[in-house]
């Protein structure tokens, strides 16, 4: 048990430093990722960023007031507010890009970490330290894990699978690790990326099957029972983040997309070429000559790929070669999407019909191979050597062939530095077939030496192609634009802060999110509220009435930039890349008017605002509000403004609408003077209430039906947990006492 520790430990150390070691552009040439800025830095940082101001005053937002004018944070599952993971950044304002960095790191390891365990411990692998770190490393920096540096919810997700596999496996067989089965699926589910996590869930649910199947029936029947309660626990456990979300879901940008658009987003078969060299497409968005258009890829090193034809033929006999072909294989289909021969018939399945990006499912494909490859390496041992010596040989011509054909498939891609790029591709895969070769030859004589270089010359390939592409030396601060934001930080008034369209290409509209600000506009998300994107992009320009709701006091714009209407003009020039516009006729973030028009619906009310003609100082468009005709005077005092609460004290001297300019969302609840009253939809997408004459106190607070269901839920699955360890905890308890009590009795009669 002490040797099996030491050399797990040892296994865990060296996975870290090869960890580190990929990461060498971060530590040593103070480079940053993900390139292009990615969810993490564009999305991500400004929401986590909120989250940490907040929970410093002592809140936990449910909503977001600094995006799009209001949001619903708690329902998008990206953003990763229940995600444990993300915990330790909310314990730091401003989060400190370090802790960034090791947080879109850590995914990576924790998967290496977990795939070593798994192909170690699981009853059904139980492979030697070399043939599990061969497996571990392969996964770990896969193509899918590189090129979503930028996305570590999805790297979440893929994170949890080997872990979840292992405990899965447990679970089936020992009631006492149904907890564990139950939190690792939960963590699949609520890393948040619906993709990766329905993948994995999948990759789970067949690794389940497999561990039911057994000739007892009573056996088969038993696993199955606790096959599910595992699932239904974890169901239950992300339900306070998947019920928001189901609710949010139908209100979003996905939701509106067309089917036509939700085809092409999958695994082509000529792509398969970048699982021997990633260099003949590029890897990543800037070195790819298909730009933003490329698809992701089950690149995982080509040495892993010559060990696993090596490993299937020696493990035919066992089940382990079998699952591995099998859950390859329906990646592999499920990754081909509609030209494939499984998506299709699932594609009318709404949880498969939201996540029709079928591309993503190639994850699963490296998972599969990477455990392939590590039973190539646990069967060095075991090849006869006439078999390895034929292997050698074939791989030796394979790298002939080739750096024979490099120029001929290479002039397939674009002329210039694409076809220098792709041929260099197809040199380096020759040169690593001898290399590997070489090595199949000298594990012929000495297995463990073979073993060694194989692994070795994995790493040295995975690091060399792999640790530059989603790397940048720009940093993604607002270092340039600190003279700006010290200048919007001067006026401590109650506004938001716009970027213009032509502006976003120079400052980002999420670094004046993460400096604290309120942006009216999205970042891009396709999980956006629709209408209100849709509203706010219907703007004709920025002197149009119906910009004037979302508060915008300040416009940022490409440096000397005309104004984009009367009544706005430069008040900050002195930075050399953008200028400062001040918007006056920007209103207050609350308001009265006491004259409404009444519509039945968001998009006559949209249709409405748009007009050139709105006056919205003098009316109110309410979607299915009372009518009023009136004029009258009043005061308002905001008492607080938070993310969940929101207190006004109003005297009004007759009958108005108090508005808003947070936009309206199911949730929301109104009170006057304690007693509730109706939200309505105002002016297109926010939030208005009528008021009688005289003084009152209006209070909003946000806490969606869906989530108190979902907390609900997860204290019933917290409470089932809690009850099997307390109860395993007390068996193990109750045996310990009777081996004592009975060596006691030992001892007695002695």
């Amino acid at each position: 048990m002490k040797k099996l520790l030491q050399t797990d430990l040892r296994a865990t150390v060296l996975l870290t430093a090869v960890t580190a070691l990929f990461f060498w552009p971060v530590w040593i040439a103070d480079y940053t990722f993900p390139y292009g800025g990615g969810d993490l830095w564009g999305q991500l940082y400004p929401i986590w960023s909120y989250m940490a101001r907040w929970i410093r005053h002592g809140v936990f937002p449910l909503w977001g007031t600094h995006i799009m004018a209001g949001d619903p944070i708690i329902a998008e599952a990206q953003y990763g507010l229940l995600n444990p993971l993300n915990w330790p950044l909310f314990l730091f304002y401003p989060i400190p890009g370090t802790l960034v960095l090791l947080r879109g790191i850590f995914p990576m390891w924790w998967a290496g970490l977990g795939l070593y365990f798994y192909l170690r411990h699981s009853r059904m692998w139980q492979l030697r330290p070399s043939a599990a770190l061969t497996g571990a490393i392969a996964y770990m920096f896969c193509d899918a894990f590189v090129i979503h540096l930028g996305h570590p919810q999805f790297n979440d997700a893929m994170s949890w699978l080997p872990w979840a596999l292992w405990a899965t496996e447990h679970a089936a067989r020992r009631s006492r690790a149904i907890p564990a089965g139950a939190f690792t699926l939960a963590m699949i589910i609520v890393s948040g990326h619906g993709q990766a996590s329905l993948y994995s869930a999948l990759a789970v649910g067949l690794w389940g099957c497999w561990q039911v199947f057994d000739r007892k029936w009573q056996i088969a029947f038993r696993r199955a029972g606790r096959l599910a309660l595992v699932g239904a626990l974890a169901v239950a456990m992300v339900t306070p983040m998947l019920l928001p979300g189901f609710e949010r879901l139908p209100h979003t940008i996905r939701a509106s997309m067309p089917d036509e658009v939700r085809r092409g987003a999958e695994l082509n078969l000529a792509n398969l070429v970048d699982f021997i060299t990633p260099l003949y497409h590029g890897r990543g968005a800037r070195n790819s000559w298909l730009g933003w258009a490329r698809m992701e890829t089950g690149y995982l090193g080509l040495s892993a790929l010559l060990l696993i034809p090596l490993g299937l033929i020696y493990n035919l006999k066992r089940p382990r070669a079998w699952f591995t072909l099998l859950l390859g294989t329906v990646a592999f289909a499920y990754a081909l999407g509609y030209a494939g021969p499984l998506y299709p018939r699932l594609a009318h399945i709404p949880i498969f019909a939201e996540s029709w990006r079928t591309v993503r499912a190639v994850f699963v494909l490296s998972f599969a191979l990477a455990c392939g490859a590590a039973l190539g390496i646990q069967a060095l041992n075991k090849a006869h050597r006439p078999f390895l010596g034929f292997w050698a040989m074939g791989i030796g011509i394979t790298g002939v062939s080739l750096w024979i054909n490099a120029p001929h498939w290479a002039s397939q891609a674009p002329q210039g530095p694409p076809q220098l790029q792709a041929l260099r591709g197809f040199q380096i895969a020759a040169s690593i077939c001898w290399i590997c070769a070489g090595s199949f030859g000298l594990a012929m004589w000495k297995p463990k030496v073979g073993q060694s270089a194989l692994l070795l010359l994995l790493a040295i390939e995975l690091i060399a192609l792999g640790s530059l592409v989603e790397t940048e030396k720009i940093s993604p601060t607002a270092q340039s634009f600190s003279d700006t934001i010290a200048y919007l930080q001067q006026d401590t008034g109650w506004f938001r802060v716009d970027v213009d369209a032509a502006a976003r290409g120079l400052w980002s509209p999420a670094v004046i999110q993460a400096a604290g600000f309120d942006v009216p506009q999205s970042t891009g998300n396709p999980m956006d509220l629709n209408h209100v994107v849709q509203f706010y992009w219907s703007i004709p320009h920025k002197g149009a009435p119906a910009y004037q709701l979302f508060s915008t006091k300040y416009i940022i714009v490409p440096k000397n930039a005309a104004p984009g209407a009367s009544g706005i003009w430069p008040v900050y020039l002195d930075n050399p890349v953008i200028d400062i516009h001040l918007n006056t006729n920007a209103m207050n973030r609350i308001w009265m008017v006491y004259t409404t028009q009444v519509v039945t619906n968001t998009g006559a009310g949209i249709s409405a605002v748009l007009a050139q003609d709105f006056n919205p100082t003098q009316i109110a468009v309410l979607e299915n509000g009372p009518q009023l005709q009136g004029e009258g005077i009043h005061t308002l005092e905001v008492i607080a403004y938070n993310p969940n609460y929101i207190r006004f004290a109003v005297n009004t001297s007759e009958t108005g609408v108090l508005i808003l300019s947070d936009i309206d969302y199911p949730g929301w609840k109104a009170y006057i003077d304690n007693q509730t009253t109706p939200i309505y939809r105002t002016n297109g997408v926010f939030r208005g209430v009528v008021v009688t004459a005289g003084t009152h106190i209006i209070t909003m607070r946000f806490l969606p039906q869906s989530l108190k269901w979902g907390r609900l839920c997860f204290s019933l699955a917290a409470t089932i947990i809690l009850f099997i360890l307390y109860k395993y905890k007390m068996i193990h308890i109750r045996r310990n006492s009777a081996v004592l009590l009975s060596k006691v009795r030992l001892l007695h009669c002695v």
